[in-house]
């Protein structure tokens, strides 16, 4: 607390800095305490209440200690349309505990994510922050129950990426000009067409 403490005082005290302030508490401590929301309120002059609103607002932001080894699901639509949801209910029964909880233990969690812009490997979820899929659903087993016998999955396999090459559609060609007939670009779609 007090390297994070140290850390908060080279912010500037400007409520504009509360997000930066809450990302710091949580790469610093791995979560948002409640020490942590006392020091930021008082570092940026603000109520506690009004710290506590925005951590409690973004998933992102966790209010308990995490687990030895966190699995954060990704939610968003390109992880979902893909059977994102079938992986995450996969991790629950094998996890044992649902979204957003940690096992008995507290050796594994399943916390919620959103998306951070890796949608080429949907359906994925980050192990302690290291992104791994695309995950088919008896990857998904597979892996949790690596995960559940300690296994730290830096040598997952990932899966060689298929990206569909971009086509060009010529829009004017097959739609004619969106300048219209009384344009210059138009004027020949217009008298093509009879209009």
């Amino acid at each position: 607390m007090e390297r994070f403490a140290g850390l908060l005082q080279q912010l500037p005290r400007q409520q504009g800095e509360m997000l930066r302030a809450l990302h710091l508490a949580q790469e610093e401590l791995g979560w948002i305490s409640r020490d942590a929301i006392r020091l930021i309120a008082r570092h940026l002059r603000v109520s506690e209440a009004q710290v506590y609103g925005p951590a409690t607002f973004y998933a992102e932001f966790r209010h308990s200690p995490p687990p030895k080894t966190l699995v954060t699901w990704c939610s968003g639509p390109s992880c979902r349309v893909v059977g994102g949801d079938r992986v995450r209910r996969i991790f629950e029964a094998e996890f044992g505990c649902r979204l957003g909880e940690n096992t008995p233990d507290d050796e594994l969690g399943l916390w919620l994510g959103q998306c951070n812009g890796t949608c080429e490997q949907a359906p994925m979820v980050w192990v302690n922050g290291r992104v791994v899929g695309p995950l088919t659903m008896v990857e998904s087993v597979k892996l949790a129950r690596r995960l559940k016998a300690g296994d730290d999955v830096i040598e997952w396999p990932q899966r060689p990426i298929k990206i569909a090459p971009a086509t060009f559609v010529d829009a004017e060609a097959t739609y004619g000009s969106a300048h219209g007939p009384g344009h210059a670009h138009g004027q020949e779609g217009a008298e093509e067409s009879g209009r």
